[in-house]
């Protein structure tokens, strides 16, 4: 009994030498594979995160040429700059970046889009048999005119009063001070509702004067959106609106492009804004002699979170991504 349990003991222990041996033979064989797989999914994390990083520079790069843009400056001077201030891909690691700037119309409808390219390097490049992979990113911006704001004045000005005209025509760099009186004149596009100005309701409700004047005050605290349909009070504002508040201060009234109907039933058909620094009120004596003394002015309120449209531009810009990677309208 005992020499056969002892053939069966040192049989059994040949069979395990055996096994052993097995796995580690195809331990040996799998580790080169499963540590080139580890590298792989490593090296597309690491790709992955440093384009993420590529690409947040590129978008602060384009909001910031576009701003350059509107303010009349050379929009692709400075885009290498921006995109390595924005960028946080670590300069020391030999990754490598350089971009390119295509602007197409002009600084008032215009669209701006910068790449950038870099070479990162790969931490596992030998076993992955590649020492850097190259990474693009490509953001665009459009610019044109705001498509909603806020803080309007309740006064909306036709689109084609001589002062809007001379405005627009000179490129937005007229700055005369010009009078806009709130008797019509007959050759504007108010149609058949009386005034060069009219009285906005922009929420849709017959306000009091109390209403109207807080908004001459502060502005109208919601959002106007353009185009769009409003109703109005129009005819000649009275004094018991008082205005004055406004002179030296710099705000934004509504352009309108036609009128209809009269009294509580007109309606004006919004176009865009336009911004306006007050320089003197008038609303007392005859009906002909009140108006107001204005000076157009730019403005400019763009951002990544800033709608706009490419209609009726008025002077003021506005600016936002569009497209990311090719992906996006941006006409």
């Amino acid at each position: 009994m005992t020499e056969t349990a002892t053939t069966v003991d040192q049989h059994t222990t040949r069979e395990l030498g055996v096994d052993s041996g097995s796995v580690a033979v195809m331990f040996a064989l799998l580790i080169v594979p499963l540590l080139a797989i580890v590298a792989v999914v490593t090296e597309v994390g690491v790709v992955y995160a440093h384009r993420q990083q590529l690409q947040s520079g590129v978008e602060a790069a384009a909001l910031a040429a576009a701003r350059d843009w509107t303010g009349g400056s050379n929009p692709c001077a400075e885009v290498g700059g921006y995109i390595n201030a924005n960028n946080t891909l670590d300069p020391n690691s030999g990754e490598s970046v350089t971009s390119s700037c295509t602007i197409t119309g002009d600084n008032r409808n215009g669209t701006i889009t910068i790449t950038a390219e870099a070479q990162t390097a790969l931490i596992f490049g030998g076993i992955t048999g590649r020492d850097a992979a190259g990474i693009t990113a490509t953001a665009s911006v459009a610019i044109g005119s705001p498509a909603s704001t806020t803080d309007l004045r309740p006064l909306a000005i036709c689109a084609t009063h001589p002062a809007l005209l001379a405005w627009t025509n000179s490129g937005f760099t007229d700055s005369s001070v010009h009078r806009i009186d709130v008797e019509s004149d007959g050759t504007s596009c108010a149609g058949e509702v009386p005034g060069n100005w009219a009285m906005i309701d922009f929420d849709g409700g017959n306000n009091s004067n109390a209403t109207l004047q807080s908004w001459v005050v502060d502005g109208y605290p919601g959002a106007v959106d353009v185009p769009s349909t409003v109703p109005g009070d129009p005819g000649i504002p009275t004094p018991a609106i008082d205005l004055d508040s406004l002179i030296g201060s710099t705000v934004r009234f509504p352009v309108f492009s036609a009128a209809r109907n009269n009294g509580s039933g007109a309606e004006f058909d919004l176009t865009g804004f336009v911004a306006a620094e007050i320089v003197d009120v008038v609303m007392t004596g005859s009906a002909s002699n009140r108006h107001l003394d204005l000076r157009f002015v730019t403005e400019r309120d763009g951002d990544e979170r800033t709608d706009r449209t490419r209609n009726c531009q008025y002077g003021i810009s506005s600016w936002h991504l569009c497209a990311l990677d090719g992906n996006g309208t941006c006409s």
